[in-house]
């Protein structure tokens, strides 16, 4: 029988050191790394720059050739920009080397949980390193040019950080910790819901420990904080982007609702300009930088002069007043504070808060350097020292209410699902071992029984009852239910819900990995062991191979009308159960359940690592995936190379001087960077001189105005499509009748939601998942590129001369 310690009573558990020099596990880790570095560059620059990897892959080159930066958050931090720069500076501009920082730091959170291997079992941290290795969601987003390949690299070390503090005491983590989060915050908005979500536990644990009614205190302001900025303020009248009208003599906006119980105005970021506006504010806006600064308070100031916003100010201040009262100032009899009491008693949890004391400030301190370096643009511009938080703040929470991409509350869920369902089955099983055993340990502080009755073989209670599955359960739960509610929802933001999941999936493996081998007959030769694992996993496998043979050829063959399909699963299920009977009768039920679970995940990684092969090598610029919201065309890329080559060969070899024109679409401001006499447009063309040789348009602002002058100067024209996205309507939309209207009209989940079991439904259910087949077109938006006569045919045909 094993004893189930109360979670109030237990640290972070670290299992003893006793490895010296480099070990197999360290060879391992080694193999892993080196593994991702090949799947995270091999194949980097073939896919052309999606938009927004375009936009920072420009930004990047303007500070690299030294046309300054401004912190915008509508474009989120400023760090992705500077490593864009030095990237640029040590290997060149181009493609690759623009994804080539984000695949370094994909590349290096592979290998991360190492760091927390004691603290969360060493097969935990191995299996948590293996599948960030074949995670398709992970690679995908650890090649691309955005922030949150960054963004999870810090996340994951900050709790690296807090696990090793709370181990060790070493102040080193404490630094580490801080500049984490610090680089964190000027990488990413998303740093606020990280706070949100790992501070919150982290200052309720404390209060636990010293002050209990303090938790309740965070929890009603944390309550009344929601009412205040998003319920009880009113609503704006506002137009398609979100901009609000404005009565033109007052600038007041006009309420398209007032707020409950007060009546309030709305809140300032129901204006989608008034969020733009504040979003940043150059020193020389206003003239000077005293001018400029006052100018920019005075926009911040009328959004926080708003009631909401004051009475939520004046709570904080009022709570953290009534926190330090309580916890810090207020003596007993003895005269000593709660603080100093739990300290007398030996607290660990206390203990280990208390020992930040000497190093917070200097944490702080770094913290704050990074702040102000990145956010100023390294002192250029100083009023981002405050717009650095102010300017993201207000900023992304107008575009909570702007919802930009429309996706659903179950987007991440059905993300999961789709690539990541091993993740999704092992978080569950993580949270079921939490759950069971913290039931277990109050049912027994409830009926008075000693712990140590629990039964050692229903589960490993003895793990769960630590602080650090308890906080990747909290982590999980709250990314999930966070980003699900936040406004702006998009695939690529799919990483920071997974990756908890990863940690919290991962110890859970473990334990059940620990539990096989417990349950392993004592006499048993350590081969005998290995082989039988084989043979029942190849059993297995085999079932499963005949079965997705048999459903393959019944489901894409339309071939389900008579309910073979069915037949194939129960057999497939008979047989399964046949085999774990048997192995149960020579091995026992327990290793047998522990194999089962070992051997589906073994399966279910095979369809991972074919989800992110599909995912990232073989269809990576086609949008025929759900991760891929949107891509540039492989078209963009070939007509500009070959513009470079006509470009070669008719002006000068060594640089690009052929004259272009291109109108305001962004991604030409980054493939057409090298062309020297390349001259940008707006909508209207100008006055085309004859050494103009190409001219690049958004077909919609080939107006016919611009046709005329392109067909007048004897340009031949030709289409191509520019980006393309995926049909998210015809896949997931739910949208209004959906339950009744007729099938055909209806996207593929609102038929599964309506009737799993028809045969048209699991036909293409089937298609999708395995094949990444649907009936509906990609959709797109194309290019025009209008080039003279003479290097037409080096260009190349697009898809219609006519526009």
């Amino acid at each position: 029988m094993t004893a189930v310690p109360a979670p109030e009573s237990v640290r972070v558990v670290r299992a003893p050191d006793t490895a010296v020099g480099l070990t197999y596990e360290h060879l391992a880790y080694m193999v892993l790394l080196a593994l991702s570095a090949f799947v995270h560059v091999w194949m980097l620059g073939e896919r052309a720059l999606h938009h927004d990897e375009t936009l920072h892959g420009t930004y990047s080159w303007f500070i690299y050739v030294g046309r300054g930066y401004i912190h915008d958050p509508l474009l989120h931090g400023p760090l992705l920009y500077h490593l864009g720069a030095l990237t640029f500076a040590l290997f060149g501009d181009n493609d690759l080397t623009a994804r080539l920082s984000g695949a370094v730091f994909g590349t290096l959170l592979t290998v991360m949980p190492f760091l927390i291997r004691r603290e969360i079992g060493r097969v935990a941290a191995f299996a948590a390193s293996v599948y960030l290795l074949i995670s398709p969601v992970f690679l995908y987003v650890g090649r691309f040019f955005r922030h949150d390949s960054y963004s999870v690299f810090f996340e994951l070390l900050v709790v690296v950080a807090v696990v090793r503090f709370a181990a060790d005491r070493r102040p080193l983590w404490l630094f580490v910790g801080a500049a984490a989060f610090a680089l964190m915050y000027v990488n990413q908005e998303t740093s606020y819901l990280y706070l949100l979500m790992i501070g919150t536990p982290l200052l309720m644990l404390m209060l636990w420990r010293v002050y209990r009614p303090g938790v309740a205190v965070i929890g009603a302001l944390g309550v009344a904080l929601a009412l205040l900025v998003f319920i009880l303020p009113g609503e704006a009248v506002v137009d398609a982007g979100h901009v609000a009208q404005r009565d033109p003599a007052t600038g007041a906006m006009q309420v398209a609702e007032s707020g409950p119980i007060f009546g309030w105005q709305p809140l300032e970021t129901e204006d989608n300009a008034y969020a733009l506006r504040v979003r940043n504010r150059a020193d020389t806006a206003n003239g000077t930088l005293l001018a400029s600064l006052g100018s920019y308070l005075a926009d911040l100031g009328l959004f926080f002069r708003h009631p909401a916003i004051l009475i939520g100010i004046g709570l904080g201040l009022a709570a953290t007043a009534l926190l330090i009262w309580q916890v810090w100032l207020r003596r007993d009899a003895d005269g000593q504070s709660r603080w100093q009491r739990a300290l007398a008693n030996g607290d660990p949890v206390i203990g280990a808060y208390h020992s930040t004391r000497r190093f917070l400030l200097p944490a702080l301190g770094i913290a704050f350097v990074i702040y102000a370096l990145f956010f100023t643009a390294f002192l250029t511009n100083l009023i981002g020292i405050i717009s650095g938080t102010t300017g993201s703040l207000l900023y992304w929470l107008a575009q909570h209410n702007v919802e930009r991409g429309g996706q659903p509350s179950y987007y991440y869920l059905l993300l999961l699902v789709i690539y990541e369902p091993l993740v999704l089955l092992w978080a569950l099983a993580g949270a079921a071992f939490i759950g069971v055993a913290h039931g277990q340990h109050w049912q027994s502080r409830r009926t008075g029984s000693d712990a140590a009755t629990a039964p050692s073989d229903a589960l490993p209670a003895y793990a769960a009852t630590g602080l650090l599955p308890l906080l990747l359960l909290w982590w999980s739960i709250t990314a999930l239910g966070i980003y699900s509610w936040a406004g702006e929802k998009m695939p690529w933001l799919v990483v920071h819900v997974a990756l908890p999941m990863v940690l919290l999936g991962a110890w859970a493996f473990q334990h059940v990995w620990h539990w096989w081998q417990r349950h392993t007959p004592p006499d048993d030769d350590p081969r005998m062991r290995w082989w039988a694992a084989i043979i029942f996993t190849g059993v297995l496998i085999g079932i499963l191979a005949i079965g997705h043979v048999r459903f393959n050829a019944l489901l894409t063959s339309g071939d389900v009308a008579n309910g073979r399909w069915l037949l194939t699963l129960l057999l497939m299920l008979a047989l399964t159960g046949v085999l774990v009977v048997a192995s149960s009768l020579l091995r026992g039920w327990r290793w047998s359940v522990a194999m089962l679970a070992l051997s589906l995940t073994l399966v279910l990684s095979f369809y991972t690592v074919r989800n992110s092969y599909r995912l990232n090598f073989l269809r990576g610029d086609v949008p025929t995936e759900m991760m891929i919201y949107t891509q540039t065309s492989p078209d963009v890329m070939r007509v500009v190379r070959r513009l470079e080559d006509v470009s070669r060969r008719h002006t000068t070899p060594k640089d690009l001087s052929m004259p272009i024109i291109y109108d305001n679409e962004t991604v030409w401001q980054w493939y057409l960077r090298d062309f020297t006499a390349a001259q940008r447009t707006g909508t209207q063309l100008p006055t085309l001189n004859p050494e103009v040789q190409a001219v690049l348009l958004l077909r919609e602002n080939l107006s016919p105005e611009n046709q005329q002058a392109l067909e007048s100067a004897g340009f031949v024209i030709q289409r191509y499509p520019l980006r393309w996205w995926f049909p998210e309507g015809a896949v997931y939309g739910l949208y209004g009748d959906w339950r009744t209207a007729p099938p055909e009209t209806v996207s593929l989940l609102a038929r599964v939601l309506r009737d799993p079991l028809a045969d048209a439904t699991l036909k293409d259910t089937w298609r999708f998942l395995v094949y990444r087949h649907f009936d509906a077109p990609l959709g797109s938006t194309d290019f025009v590129i209008a080039v003279r006569p003479g290097i037409a045919d080096l260009i190349g045909p697009g898809v219609g001369s006519s526009p």
